[in-house]
């Protein structure tokens, strides 16, 4: 194991070997050349700079704009979402002109709020979901730090907004949650955001964030916050068969990130436990929470469907074929960590032998993104930084999209791309940052993130790659 991870920080040192994906040979890791001609696909998206303006407390929820998420769609499609735009992609590469106005569709913001974005999905009927953060709009030039709920909108597989979810197409919820307790009683209205959305076997959307329970008890920035997972049907309305009325609450964390929808119906997230000033215990400062299909926490998962993982941030996690959980993270603020976990929450002591193996890798490079194929071998997306050359660039980087992929065991697998993994550049004065990757029906890898580029119009939006994956 130590072997294959510091063969991973050699590969991703070599330099001009790794410049290039694919050249002529065809290794699994080449780009596709299917996609768009080249295997790459910009897009632009107009900066977003509103959401964060008179937050003053520390919250558990995205109030910060200009975040863009990819998901796949039926037919071998991609979309991609901001707060303000939602962009679908051919298998091809081309833009889906059936797709709101010739492959875009503008995001209307409900009335009197701002809205922004934690998360995007895509359901078996191709509607596209957005889940989020509402506040209203200020009548003066603060907005309110406090007040906001939890928003989801739903657009049909041909762009147009879903007026048979919610109402007219959109959800804007409390979810039944009280306003926080500050001072001088409650607060005048509710707390709520989302952070991530997934969509079930029915599709029902399942979305986790947290609320606001307390403010500025301690100081007057500080905030306690619950962590919730709630369920809605698929017309939108809160699913009386999942927790209390669609919610379930768990007082004893902070708040839930990315969630995965189980093969029983029943939901893994990451949660992430208290701290501050009314939460002085130096516990796990992450758990992972498993949920049945009703809501009810999994007895048989880790410790009465609670796991320790031991990483200092929320990792990024996904489910495989065989119902193992992949976690992708840092450990102590800077050594990568991929551990597997066996569908109760044990480690999985086939992978790496311990069930963890540290990536090792340089500092140029880091991983943010993990996936896994029908052959349960592993990929991690992430990027590498080079100097730019030149007296006058001094401190000046440009930035890669680097994916990596191990066999099952956690053996680095030197038959993907140059000895195990791949580096691919956007053209031109361009940085790229992978966070998201996908595996589709043929097993070919889309990896998105966002992207800087005098090649789009706006400046910036996301970048698209996919490669190919043969054995």
């Amino acid at each position: 194991m130590l072997a294959c991870v510091l063969a991973l920080g050699a590969v991703l040192a070599a330099g001009p070997a790794m410049a290039k994906s694919g050249g002529g040979r065809a290794l699994a890791g080449r780009l596709d050349p299917s996609f768009s001609g080249d295997g790459k696909v910009l897009l632009g998206f107009p900066p977003e700079n509103a959401g964060a303006v008179g937050v003053k407390y520390t919250l558990p929820f995205q109030f910060n704009a200009g975040q863009l998420r990819m998901a796949p769609a039926p037919g071998g499609k991609t979309v991609v979402a901001g707060s303000s735009r939602i962009v679908r992609v051919l298998r091809n590469g081309k833009m889906d002109r059936s797709f709101g106005a010739g492959g875009t569709v503008t995001v209307q913001r409900p009335a009197g709020m701002t809205f922004v974005l934690g998360d995007a999905a895509v359901d078996s009927q191709g509607r596209v979901l957005l889940a989020g953060t509402v506040r209203p709009q200020p009548t003066s030039s603060t907005p309110d730090p406090l007040l906001s709920s939890a928003a989801v909108m739903r657009f049909s597989a041909d762009g147009t907004i879903d007026r048979g979810f919610g109402k007219e197409g959109v959800v804007i919820t409390d979810l039944g949650i009280q306003p926080p307790l500050v001072p001088s009683g409650r607060y005048a209205g509710a707390s709520v955001g989302l952070r991530s959305i997934a969509v079930d076997g029915q599709d029902r959307p399942v979305l986790t964030g947290a609320a606001v329970v307390k403010a500025s008890f301690c100081r007057k920035d500080e905030t306690v916050t619950n962590g919730f997972v709630a369920r809605l049907t698929s017309s939108g309305a809160p699913d009386p068969s999942f927790g209390v009325g669609g919610l379930r609450e768990i007082s004893d964390l902070a708040s839930f990130g990315g969630a995965s929808v189980l093969r029983s119906g029943g939901v893994l997230a990451v949660g992430l436990t208290k701290s501050g000033c009314e939460y002085r215990s130096r516990g796990p400062g992450v758990l992972l929470t498993a949920l049945g299909p009703e809501g009810s926490l999994r007895p048989g998962f880790g410790l009465a469907g609670f796991r320790s993982v031991g990483f200092s941030r929320a990792p990024v996690a996904t489910v495989t074929p065989a119902g193992k959980i992949l976690l992708l993270g840092a450990k102590n603020g800077k050594k990568q960590l991929v551990m597997r976990l066996t569908h109760s929450g044990g480690l999985d002591a086939s992978f790496g032998r311990t069930g963890r193996i540290n990536v090792i890798a340089p500092k140029s490079v880091s991983f943010a993104a993990i996936g896994v194929d029908d052959s349960e071998r592993i990929l991690i997306a992430g990027h590498s930084t080079r100097p730019v050359r030149g007296k006058h660039n001094k401190g000046l980087g440009r930035s890669s999209f680097t994916l990596a992929r191990l066999k099952p065991k956690g053996t680095f697998d030197r038959s993907f791309g140059h000895r195990g993994s791949v580096r691919t550049g956007f053209g031109g004065p361009s940085s790229a940052f992978a966070t998201q990757l996908y595996v589709d029906a043929k097993g070919r890898i889309t990896v998105g993130g966002n992207v800087t580029s005098g090649l789009l119009g706006t400046g910036g939006g996301f970048a698209l790659a996919r490669y190919l994956a043969e054995k």
